[in-house]
């Protein structure tokens, strides 16, 4: 979870993310902080599908994140950066 927790906060600042107030609880609190709180669940895919190939998928409303079963750590940041700084300007249902 600290890698997580560093990887999020790195993209907001390398963003410049607008802190307002639910930034800042987050920046002071961490996940706890989160209302609903957040809940991590595995994308799954067909067994002939490379996990490494997919980005991670969130429910911003609900704190809920997708994610594939990623074979590194760092297959896992770069994922969640690349859709962190895809995602910025789009809104998709998934």
């Amino acid at each position: 979870m600290h890698t997580f927790h560093c990887l999020i906060l790195n993209t907001m600042i390398k963003f410049k993310v607008i802190v307002n107030h639910h930034v800042y609880v987050f920046l002071l609190s961490g996940f706890r902080s989160l209302t609903p709180p957040l809940t991590i669940v595995r994308k799954t895919f067909e067994s002939t599908e490379n996990p490494d190939n997919f980005l991670p998928s969130v429910m911003t409303c609900v704190n809920y994140l997708k994610l594939p079963d990623y074979s590194t750590v760092e297959v896992m940041r770069e994922k969640l950066a690349l859709a962190a700084r895809e995602g910025q300007l789009s809104f998709h249902l998934s």
